[in-house]
């Protein structure tokens, strides 16, 4: 039997405003307002809900054989409460299915991990309440940002009771091994693995519109063989399909016939009796036994390298944040609760993503809303709001 999971991931960050030296201590308002409402409303009628409205008919129309996974930050729910709550809404239906996972992930699609433990189980905490209070889920399976992973990472998040985590299937980790297979944390053996597939994901992302591709265009028929070819690597593969959102209807607009590509590729996947689609929770109860996968070294979903230099490759990246965790000490203490929260915000790897000098000049699909001309127009702006919200909390600390 072949095990199919999709999962997606919305990580929408709050867009700072152009922020000037001078409005240090004197302007506290650190967001474009006006940016993140436009934004939000159009990713929701272009992809949100558009595409929550397909999943939940095919959910019905399947008898729920069809399963799928989200991971949600902190600040994408919270653009969606205050600019668009019909998205909620939208999700909270999907969920009552009991055919849709809602992962763990960070608060503010934040860049801890990589960091340190404390910072990162902050991060994870809050999100956890907001889970809890928005969609009434406690989760057992985690996508971290960007599906971050390390063997560090692992054994933090087995320490705080996930049970699965999903991440890359780096080829520089996995060798001559296939991220078809189920594998496992080396500290926390019963914390289970799924590796994404890439060059399966890529198919789409990156190679969906491209009409050099030899495979263009692609059909669901096509990708279907591509899928068929798993049992090369593993007879009975584990086959982790892991995209962005925004892949439908935002990357690639309906015209682009994204749409008509998942519905026909999810109907053949269903009246194929060879398929199956699972949750990440649904690993638990599948009778495989996982390999030990070692990472000692973070890997994420990030280029051929599958590592972290897309947000900490250059100077003015490391700079930065060396600076944000240099005042951790200070979002302990402060009392003022609107420049803690500015903190957490700050962590956002999108804002560490238009820093960057590794796709400036070919621009990823990451990087679609990127207002700065320059990485270090990014850097400066940034830093500004940093510098502001230390004040602040520097301010809120009571003797």
């Amino acid at each position: 039997m072949n095990n199919i999971c999709f999962h997606f991931q919305i990580s929408q960050p709050f867009r700072l405003r152009t922020y000037r030296f001078f409005d240090i201590n004197r302007n506290h308002n650190y967001y474009d307002d006006y940016q993140n409402q436009y934004l939000t409303r159009r990713l929701a009628e272009r992809c949100y809900l558009p595409a929550n409205r397909t999943i939940l008919e095919t959910i019905r129309k399947s008898q729920g054989k069809f399963k799928v996974s989200f991971s949600i930050s902190g600040s994408s729910i919270t653009l969606f409460e205050k600019y668009c709550p019909e998205v909620i809404d939208s999700f909270r239906e999907l969920v009552a299915t009991g055919c849709v996972e809602i992962t763990g992930s960070t608060f503010t699609h934040s860049l801890a991990s990589l960091h340190g433990e404390k910072a990162f189980m902050e991060q994870v905490r809050l999100q956890e309440e907001l889970l809890q209070n928005t969609f009434g889920v406690k989760p057992v399976s985690f996508c971290n940002t960007e599906i971050i992973y390390s063997d560090d990472i692992g054994e933090w998040l087995g320490n705080a009771g996930y049970r699965v985590i999903l991440t890359e299937g780096a080829r520089h980790i996995l060798g001559w091994k296939s991220p078809t297979y189920l594998y496992c944390n080396p500290y926390q053996t019963d914390v289970r693995l799924l590796l994404r597939s890439y060059q399966l994901c890529d198919d789409i992302t990156l190679r969906f519109t491209d009409k050099s591709w030899d495979m263009y265009p692609l059909t669901g028929e096509k990708y279907l063989n591509f899928l068929n070819n798993c049992k090369r690597d593993n007879e009975n593969p584990l086959i982790n399909l892991y995209w962005d959102y925004e892949t439908i209807g935002e990357h690639y607009t309906a015209d682009t016939g994204i749409f008509e590509f998942f519905n026909n590729l999810v109907d053949r996947l269903l009246a194929d009796e060879n398929y199956r689609f699972i949750s990440p929770q649904d690993v638990l109860s599948l009778e495989m036994n996982p390999s030990t996968m070692h990472a000692p070294w973070a890997i994420s979903y990030s280029g051929e390298e599958k590592d972290t230099n897309e947000w900490l490759g250059n100077e003015l990246q490391k700079e930065a944040f060396g600076q944000l965790f240099r005042i951790e000490e200070l979002y302990e203490k402060s009392e003022d609760s609107e420049a803690k929260l500015a903190w957490l915000r700050l962590q956002a790897a999108d804002h560490f993503n238009f820093m960057s000098s590794k796709w400036f000049e070919h621009r990823s699909v990451k990087r679609n809303f990127d207002v700065y001309s320059s990485p270090y127009q990014a850097f400066i702006n940034y830093m500004n709001v940093l510098n502001d919200v230390k004040l602040q909390l520097e301010e809120g600390i009571r003797e």
